[in-house]
């Protein structure tokens, strides 16, 4: 069954995480003013799940934790999106728990155009 979520609306929270690799720590200036332009075009709160900060090796080496990511954005109450930075990993997968995805439906986009306010 496809459950969809509310669309977000300005003044709603996005969670930015890396579930592929660590883009955001190989340019943090370039992500800066990512965060920036999402948050002044579509008028939302960006922040970071707890990983999304990481060293690409380390999020290599870690895709649990990369899949916690995800889990933690889901059932955080105050996040409404959740936004990729750069795509996903099949490694990913063992580590996620449809359930929990299906029982917290939010919205999600690889990129800022997913979202539409």
């Amino acid at each position: 069954m496809l459950v969809k979520p509310e669309r977000l609306r300005p003044g709603d929270t996005v969670a930015a995480t890396s579930l592929s690799w660590g883009v955001a720590a190989t340019v943090p200036h370039r992500y800066d003013a990512g965060k920036r332009q999402i948050q002044e075009t579509f008028g939302v709160k960006v922040i970071e799940t707890p990983n999304a900060l990481r060293e690409p090796d380390w999020l290599y080496r870690n895709p649990k934790a990369r899949a916690d990511d995800l889990h933690w954005a889901l059932e955080n109450d105050e996040v409404r999106g959740i936004l990729s930075m750069i795509g996903g990993s099949v490694r990913i997968l063992p580590y996620l728990n449809f359930d929990q995805i299906r029982k917290h439906p939010k919205i999600f986009g690889a990129s800022a155009t997913s979202f539409r306010l």
